[in-house]
C-alpha cells in the first residue's frame, strides 16, 4: 500500500470534506481516505496497481474541488 497526501482547495464545510472522502473511497484500489477540512488536506492509502494519482485527482475535481 502507498500513502499520498493532497492539499485541496474549495472546501467550505465538513460536508465538503465528506464529499471528497466519498469520491476517493469510491475508487477501486483506495483502502482509506481521510479528509481534514481544517487543514484542507486528504491522506489516501491505496494500491498503486489498481489506482494512480491522476485518477484520484480527477475524482477530487469531479466532486467539485481543486488540488492546491
Amino acid at each position: 500500500m502507498t500513502k499520498k497526501k493532497f492539499q485541496i482547495k474549495g472546501m467550505h464545510c465538513v460536508s465538503c470534506a465528506m464529499n471528497v472522502e466519498g469520491a476517493l473511497e469510491d475508487l477501486p484500489g483506495v483502502k482509506t481516505a481521510r479528509v481534514n477540512y481544517a487543514k484542507a488536506s486528504a491522506e489516501v492509502e491505496f494500491d498503486e496497481q489498481e489506482v494512480n494519482e491522476k485518477q484520484m485527482i480527477e475524482a477530487i475535481q469531479k466532486a467539485g474541488y481543486a488540488i492546491a
